[in-house]
């Protein structure tokens, strides 16, 4: 379904009004909801990283939805670990056909779904989760889409961001402080590996998240050594 900007814009400045300061389960529950209408799709989630930089699901608009989304946490696989991961959106056209994702595309089909579409949720350019949007069809996501997808996840980012100052309580709350602990350390991470190597921001994400494939260890393991102490390995030439 072909988005029109005007009403997007229209409908997101609305959206903007939710009261994730008093209720933000209500409120990111009413977001993801509303995503499957204004953006055209049959199923929005929200997940959150955990103490360990791993995604957890949060809310989503229908039961079909949650199902995939707890599929990708349990499994570490899917559109949503990957936009996480780098930073950026990561789209699954059709799951009978992309067997490089993995069994969550089993998941996925068994939800009555065929697509998928992650956009990472970022504060000051690192993530603390993502919104999935889901297709029961195949989906040639276009850009326009994916624009679309990302600045949605930039409202879901201000409504928690609202909701972290005003210290809201709940399990979603819960889970966002944990996120934003998460987000907090990579970034004392970051610094000290810029520091030591002389390297920009960019590149010292870059050389902990290479840490962490080459040992095959969680990120957040990586940046609680660095933390502690620990240098980082030498890249190979």
């Amino acid at each position: 379904m072909p988005i029109d900007p005007a009403a997007l814009a229209r409908n997101l400045s609305t959206l903007a009004t939710l009261d994730a300061e008093h209720d933000l389960a209500r409120a990111m529950q009413q977001l993801t909801s509303a995503a499957k209408t204004l953006l055209g799709v049959d199923g929005a989630g929200l997940m959150l990283a955990d103490e360990r930089g791993e995604l957890r699901w949060a809310t989503a608009s229908d039961q079909q939805t949650q199902i995939i989304e707890e599929g990708q946490e349990r499994l570490g696989q899917g559109p949503c670990v990957n936009a996480f991961a780098e930073h950026t959106p990561m789209a699954m056209r059709d799951a009978t056909k992309e067997p490089h994702w993995g069994k969550i595309t089993d998941v996925v089909t068994g939800q009555q779904m065929r697509a998928g579409l992650s956009a990472p949720i970022q504060l000051e350019g690192g993530p603390i989760g993502s919104l999935d949007l889901y297709s029961a069809e195949p989906r040639d996501w276009d850009r326009e889409e994916i624009s679309a997808a990302q600045v949605y996840a930039a409202l879901a980012a201000t409504l928690l961001c609202q909701a972290a100052a005003a210290q809201v309580k709940g399990r979603l709350a819960d889970q966002l402080q944990v996120a934003f602990e998460h987000r907090t350390r990579i970034e004392r991470a970051k610094g000290m590996v810029m520091v030591r190597e002389g390297i920009d921001d960019a590149a010292a994400f870059e050389r902990l998240r290479s840490a962490a494939r080459s040992s095959q260890r969680p990120l957040i393991d990586v940046v609680d050594e660095v933390l502690g102490g620990q240098r980082l390995p030498r890249p190979r030439s």
